[in-house]
């Protein structure tokens, strides 16, 4: 059964997860709506990471809930997750660095698609990919192994895309143009969570935001709203 208008496609109750004895996450709750592109800010160890490799089965919760379009798929494995549309970006980059740009795009043929069909998400979307098939992924550019990692995703056709950290190491520029296309892929339909710490490009362009901070949520809104009090809750100084 298909799950009601009101039921958001990924939600979050009272998470909580750690790495051996260290809890990472102290009951996380979150909501995000089908089609919404939902940024996560917050400095280093607030927990950003470790919430997307819950919701991506990496991380199994020691207790709490986690919902996809209304079903419990608390403590599934990332093959499950991955083939029910949730579809991780690592921090880092999701490529193979060693292979070339087009054996990387055919890494996803598993998906069912024909090889014409994979090059054509990938080089439509990402012109320039087409012109760097031939060449190895590790020697590109950050934003163009960026383009790569977010081609790959397409080709899974995800309900759901999990973004960690994607500006790291690249300039402000590039930064901005990636973003531009996260927008313009949530405008198509796909949910789209991303952890960041280059705030303001994520205030930019989401639907809401969620500031964390020692492993729970304090924050969450609008991203104008956000914006005013993001100093004082991501800072933790006085707002004026």
């Amino acid at each position: 059964m298909a799950p009601g208008p009101d039921v958001p496609l990924l939600e979050l109750r009272g998470i909580r997860a750690g790495y051996e004895r260290v809890e990472a996450l102290h009951g996380v709750d979150l909501s995000v709506p089908g089609g919404a592109l939902v940024g996560i800010l917050g400095p280093n160890g607030a927990g950003k990471s470790s919430t997307l490799k819950v919701i991506a089965g990496l991380l199994r919760p020691s207790s709490g809930t986690v919902l996809l379009e209304g079903h419990d798929v608390t403590g599934a494995s990332p093959v499950q997750l991955a083939r029910a549309g949730v579809c991780l970006i690592p921090e880092g980059r999701g490529i193979f660095p060693n292979l070339t740009v087009r054996e990387n795009v055919l890494m996803d043929s598993y998906t069912g698609r024909s090889p014409a069909d994979l090059e054509a998400i990938a080089y439509d979307r990402f012109p320039v990919l087409s012109k760097r098939r031939d060449q190895v992924a590790g020697t590109l550019s950050g934003g163009e192994q960026q383009m790569l990692s977010l081609s790959r995703a397409l080709s899974t056709d995800p309900a759901l895309i999990l973004l960690d950290e994607l500006s790291m190491g690249l300039a402000p520029l590039i930064v901005e143009q990636l973003f531009h296309i996260v927008r313009e892929l949530t405008a198509t339909g796909v949910t789209t969570v991303v952890v960041e710490q280059f705030a303001d490009v994520v205030l930019d362009i989401a639907d809401e935001v969620i500031v964390m901070a020692h492993g729970r949520v304090r924050l969450r809104g609008a991203p104008k709203a956000v914006r005013k009090e993001l100093q004082a809750a991501y800072l933790g100084k006085t707002s004026h």
